[in-house]
């Protein structure tokens, strides 16, 4: 009766996890979070068996590994506070580190073991502390998964396709959707940036693209924006009282574009960035990313762990940063191949420039973070701007060139940089109170359509990404789907994403 049932070291192991995926539960599977609680478990378990034998008490095995697991999973903070601190080097939160595992460990684990008491009713109470905290995660997360049984799955319309005829051409075009994110329109780079992109525009005009000067998102968040112009639609049939984003994430992999597409004989290839929901399609034929062997959850939490955040903070691991860079110069470069394949292509690329982090300076190169904090992010964003402009560039002749029939290119971005006020107070600023000003900067983007063969005078300035592929298909693929009115959306708040507004008539700068 005076044995302890130990169950806190495990609850700590997998506390970290529960965390994350309850902090980010309303974009999330929860199947995203099984392995990592699978893999933390059984890493505790390796841990608690041979501390046991060690000791030969289960209370103070359970103490040691509670211990080392929570200091494993903190050294992330440990570096983020030496920054905190004004001190740069990692070598300085390394030599903490050392500090803690070298002399710190080692002497409290050599106290615990030594101690005649039994430590009973120590495990007695983290044990509860930790059920508790087991409970409060346990609970928000089943509110969540329950409000989801509630979904009505035929409702998101991910079974529709559009049926395509393809037999007005010999031999069907490549397609090419790729979406530069934030990138803004010329006229709000002119007002907002004091930057000329004519330079661009004219480059695009002289290639024959049609670039819409009046475009503007029509949501003001990736997700939405890109569930949107995939889907061929709009959202605002979203229950308005939800706040789980789940159902866009379904949208926006499993979209009609792509379904119909791939039925008109078409090879889906998916171009991944670093942000979950685009990072890989599972409906995809072929996947194109860097580095993206596990995915955006398992690599948040990694990353405060040791030794994987002291190998990053040292440089022995690619960081963030770095990985950002290359991805972006990789997946340039793999696009550019594309025309090369015999079958006939979509290819989705979700490219994360000149969104942040801010990775490139104006020339290409690799911006150290550090270089980069000590200028404004204003300035970083144009000079990430005409390094995605020569990038662009350089691909977009290279398609041109080695295409043996003209591809289709929609070049477009998916919503506007945000503004500062915005940026200040993220989950608390409110789209209603938004002035002018900051909605503009906000929804006009980049959009520019290659349309080879078809009269451009179907084009005009203000189309928005909703009819893009509406139009696509009209045109080569013999359908009669219209398009639809050019309406721009915001939502209320962080916390409301499908309470929409609409500012159209607000963000028109005529």
């Amino acid at each position: 009766m005076k044995k302890s049932f130990i169950v806190y070291p495990f609850i700590l192991a997998i506390f970290p996890t529960l965390v994350l995926y309850t902090y980010n539960a309303r974009e999330l599977s929860l199947s995203t979070a099984l392995v990592p609680l699978a893999v933390a478990s059984a890493f505790a378990l390796l841990l608690f068996l041979p501390t046991w034998l060690i000791c030969g008490n289960a209370n103070k095995a359970g103490i040691i590994v509670s211990l080392f697991l929570a200091l494993l999973f903190s050294t992330g903070y440990v570096f983020d506070l030496t920054k905190w601190l004004g001190i740069d080097s990692p070598y300085a939160g390394g030599a903490f580190l050392f500090l803690i595992w070298a002399l710190l460990f080692p002497y409290v684990a050599y106290l615990i073991l030594r101690s005649r008491k039994t430590l009973r009713y120590p495990t007695i109470i983290l044990n509860v502390m930790a059920v508790f905290l087991l409970l409060s995660c346990s609970v928000r997360i089943g509110v969540n998964e329950v409000r989801r049984l509630g979904v009505d799955q035929d409702s998101l319309g991910t079974e529709t396709v559009v049926e395509l005829d393809p037999s007005g051409s010999q031999t069907l075009p490549d397609i090419y959707y790729i979406i530069l994110d934030r990138y803004a329109s010329a006229g709000t780079l002119e007002e907002f940036y004091g930057f000329d992109n004519s330079d661009f525009v004219d480059y695009l005009d002289g290639k024959g693209f049609y670039v819409a000067s009046e475009s503007n998102a029509n949501y003001v968040r990736t997700l939405q924006s890109l569930a949107s112009s995939l889907n061929m639609e709009y959202i605002d049939y979203m229950d308005e009282e939800s706040t789980d984003l789940l159902p866009l994430n379904t949208k926006l992999e499993n979209n009609a574009v792509q379904r119909s597409l791939k039925s008109a004989g078409y090879t889906f290839i998916h171009v991944g960035s670093w942000w979950g929901p685009t990072r890989e399609n599972s409906f995809a034929d072929i996947n194109i990313n860097y580095n993206a062997e596990i995915s955006e959850f398992s690599e948040s939490l990694l990353s405060g762990v040791m030794p994987y955040s002291v190998c990053t903070e040292l440089g022995l691991i690619e960081d963030g940063y770095t990985s950002q860079w290359n991805r972006t110069l990789f997946e340039f470069e793999k696009m550019a191949e594309i025309p090369e394949m015999e079958e006939p292509t979509f290819v989705f690329a979700h490219m994360l420039v000149p969104h942040v982090p801010y990775v490139f300076d104006s020339d290409g190169s690799f911006l150290p973070p550090e270089e980069a904090n000590k200028r404004s992010d204003r300035d970083n964003y144009v000079n990430q701007l005409i390094a995605t402009n020569s990038m662009v560039r350089s691909l977009i002749d290279q398609l041109l060139s080695k295409s043996e029939v003209a591809p289709i290119i929609i070049l477009q971005a998916d919503e506007g940089p945000y503004p500062e006020r915005y940026m200040a107070d993220v989950r608390n600023f409110n789209w209603e109170e938004a002035s002018e000003e900051e909605l503009r900067e906000k929804m006009g983007i980049l959009n520019a359509y290659y349309l080879p063969g078809v009269d451009s005078n179907l084009l005009y300035p203000s189309i928005t990404p909703v009819n893009s592929f509406r139009l696509a298909f009209d045109l080569y693929f013999g359908t009669h789907l219209g398009l639809l009115p050019d309406v721009s959306y915001t939502y209320v708040d962080y916390n409301h994403p499908y309470q929409f507004l609409d500012v159209t008539n607000r963000v028109k700068t005529n």
